[in-house]
C-alpha cells in the first residue's frame, strides 16, 4: 500500500509542476514518498466503471489496466477513477495515480487539475492548490468557478476568511461568477470561524436574491445545519430558531445534526424546557437522537439539578439501543456529586464496570472530587489507590 503523503514531497512536486515546460508540466514522482522503490500492489479485478458502484480498489485496478493498454485511452477517461479515489479521501493513492499518469505522458487536464487542487485544499495545503492553479494558467487553461470554489474552501479551512472574501471579490471583477456552492462554501466557512453574524447577513442577501449574477440560491440541509450551529455557538439562539423555521418552511426536513445544533444552543442558554420540546419533536418525527444529543441534555439537566430526569434519559438512551459513552456516565455522576448523592454516584460508577463500560481517568476524578468535597477523604484515597492499581495492571 502507498505510504502516507509527505508535505515536503508534495510541495516539491507542485513546484516542479509549476516550473516545468508547458509541453510537459511534470507533477514529479515526489508526490509521495514510498518506503521502498516499488509501486503499491494494485489489485486486479472487474471494472464496474459504469455501474455506479465503483470503490477505491476497483478504481485502482481499472487505472492499472488502462495504463497497461497498448493504445492508451484519452486523459479524460481517467477522471472517473480520480474522482472515486478523491471522494474516498485516499490522497496517497490519488497522488500516486497522478505520478503514474505523468510518467506515461498523460498530463492531467481541467477536471484532473481541479481534483488535485481540491485535494490539497482538503489537506489544508491551499498554498499548493494555488501553485497548481498557476500550472493551469501556464498550460493555457483558464480556472473556472469549480477551481475558485475549492480555493475559497481551502482558505476558509485554514481560517483565512479575509483572503477568501478577497478572492471572491477578485474573481467577480474577472467576470467569473460564484454559484450556489461557492456562496454555501463561504457561508459555512464564516460560521466555522466564529463569524456567524456575518454569515447570517450574507445568507439574508442570498435568499432575498440580492447577490445578482442571475443566481437562484437554494440552501441545502447541510448549509442550514452549519449556519444554525454557528449562530447557536455564538449565543444567537433565537436567530438559530428562526433559521430552523425558515428551513422547514422551505420544505427541508431537519436531521439529527440540525436538531442537535439547536438543542445544544438552547441547553447552553439554560433553556432546558425549550430544548426538551425540540428533543420530543425530533423523536416524534422518527429522528433518532445520537449519543451527543443525549449527552447535551443530560448535562443540561444535571446543571439544573434535575439528576433524576437525567438518569431517566440515560435509561431511555439504553432502551433505544444508543450506547452511552464515558462522557454520558461522567456527566451524570458529576451531577449526583454536586447534589451530595454520593451513594448514587458510586452505584453508577460500579454499574459501568458491570455493564462493560470503560472507566477512564476522568471517571475516577469525578467521584474522587465528590468524596473530597463531602470530606470523605478515606473513600477518595481508596478510589485513588484503585485507579493506580488499574493503571499498573494495564501496563
Amino acid at each position: 500500500m502507498v505510504s502516507r503523503t509527505s508535505s515536503r514531497y508534495a510541495a516539491s512536486a507542485t513546484a516542479s509542476f509549476v516550473s516545468a515546460p508547458s509541453e510537459r508540466c511534470s507533477l514529479s514522482t515526489k508526490f509521495i514518498h514510498p518506503k521502498s522503490g516499488t509501486p503499491p500492489q494494485i489489485p486486479l479485478g472487474k471494472s464496474p466503471i459504469n455501474d455506479g458502484k465503483m470503490n477505491v480498489n476497483d478504481a485502482l485496478a481499472q487505472f492499472d489496466k488502462m495504463l497497461k493498454m497498448q493504445t492508451q485511452p484519452p486523459v479524460s477517461s481517467f477522471n472517473t477513477l480520480l474522482v472515486t479515489v478523491a471522494k474516498a479521501k485516499k490522497y496517497e493513492d490519488l497522488f500516486f495515480m497522478f505520478n503514474r499518469m505523468v510518467e506515461a505522458n498523460l498530463l492531467p487536464e481541467y477536471i484532473g487539475m481541479n481534483i488535485l487542487i481540491n485535494s490539497y485544499c482538503d489537506l489544508k495545503r491551499v498554498g499548493l492548490g494555488f501553485a497548481v492553479m498557476g500550472g493551469m494558467l501556464k498550460r493555457g487553461y483558464h480556472p473556472n468557478i469549480v477551481t475558485f470554489t475549492s480555493l475559497i474552501k481551502g482558505l476558509c479551512v485554514e481560517d483565512k476568511i479575509g483572503d477568501a472574501v478577497g478572492l471572491l471579490r477578485k474573481i467577480i471583477r474577472m467576470g467569473v461568477y460564484p454559484n450556489v456552492k461557492t456562496w454555501g462554501t463561504l457561508v459555512t466557512g464564516l460560521c466555522r470561524s466564529g463569524n456567524a453574524e456575518v454569515a447570517l447577513r450574507l445568507h439574508v442577501e442570498l435568499v432575498n436574491g440580492n447577490v445578482g449574477f442571475g443566481l437562484r440560491f437554494t440552501p441545502s440541509l447541510i448549509y442550514y445545519s452549519c449556519l444554525i450551529d454557528g449562530l447557536c455557538k455564538e449565543g444567537f439562539v433565537e436567530k438559530g430558531k428562526e433559521l430552523f423555521s425558515e428551513m422547514e418552511g422551505r420544505g427541508i426536513s431537519p436531521d439529527v445534526v440540525a436538531y442537535g445544533a439547536l438543542i445544544h444552543g438552547l441547553c447552553k442558554m439554560g433553556e432546558w424546557e425549550q430544548a426538551k420540546e425540540f428533543f420530543i419533536h425530533m423523536m416524534d418525527r422518527g429522528i433518532r437522537p445520537n449519543v451527543m444529543t443525549f449527552n447535551m441534555l443530560i448535562d443540561a439537566l444535571c446543571k439544573e439539578g434535575k439528576t433524576d430526569e437525567a438518569s431517566g434519559l440515560l435509561e431511555m438512551m439504553i432502551r433505544r439501543g444508543e450506547k452511552p459513552d464515558s462522557i454520558t456516565f461522567n456527566t451524570l455522576m458529576d451531577g449526583y456529586c454536586l447534589e451530595g448523592r454520593l451513594n448514587d454516584a458510586r452505584e453508577l460508577f460500579v454499574s459501568m464496570a458491570a455493564k462493560g463500560h470503560e472507566r477512564d481517568i476522568q471517571t475516577y476524578n469525578v467521584l474522587m472530587n465528590g468524596y473530597c468535597k463531602c470530606h470523605k477523604l478515606k473513600e477518595a484515597m481508596d478510589l485513588f489507590k484503585e485507579m493506580l492499581c488499574k493503571e499498573y495492571s494495564q501496563q
